[in-house]
């Protein structure tokens, strides 16, 4: 018969919650790049990029709260160990940084394009969209390496969250 796993304690929700911010993010550069080949529905892509990193962004932080609450139950044996979960946090929190930073572009970028268009200040747009690019670079290569190192900490070190309820 069909029955669901249990429900892992809070500190064992990274793993769940860590995979919504690397899909998320890392496929939003395609309605990004949609937004500039398909002028005609510039618009509609335009928001589909921002919905993506707007729900991407959100579940950074929790990919970041969830990954804190691990690292207090999980300790860390050796130095190594130490460092490389210290790393892998240090990290992940610059990816989210770096994507806080360009959410807030382009959301600015989707609410000024239709003034800045009909004033003529193209150039604006311009640097707007190259910020969006330059912090949409710097946040996937962070995002990226998070997520690497997070599975050295998982393959390499062996490093697990409890993905099961305490037994009493």
């Amino acid at each position: 018969m069909f029955s669901f796993p249990p429900f892992p304690p809070y500190e064992g929700l990274h793993p769940l919650v860590v995979h919504f911010p690397l899909g998320l993010l890392l496929i939003a550069w395609i309605p990004m790049l949609l937004c500039v080949i398909d002028k005609e529905r510039r618009g509609k892509w335009m928001h589909t990029a921002l919905t993506l990193l707007v729900i991407g962004t959100l579940f950074t932080f929790a990919a970041v709260i969830t990954g804190e609450a691990t690292e207090k139950i999980i300790g860390t044996t050796t130095q190594q160990i130490h460092d490389a979960v210290h790393e892998h946090e240090e990290t992940a929190e610059s990816a989210r940084n770096y994507f806080i930073v360009t959410t807030v572009l382009f959301c600015f970028a989707v609410i000024a394009r239709k003034q800045l268009e009909a004033s003529k200040k193209k150039p604006a747009l311009i640097v707007i969209a190259i910020l969006v690019a330059l912090g949409y670079t710097l946040g996937s290569l962070a995002l990226i390496n998070a997520g690497h190192q997070g599975g050295v900490l998982v393959h390499h070190h062996g490093i697990h969250a409890p993905i099961t309820p305490p037994s009493p």
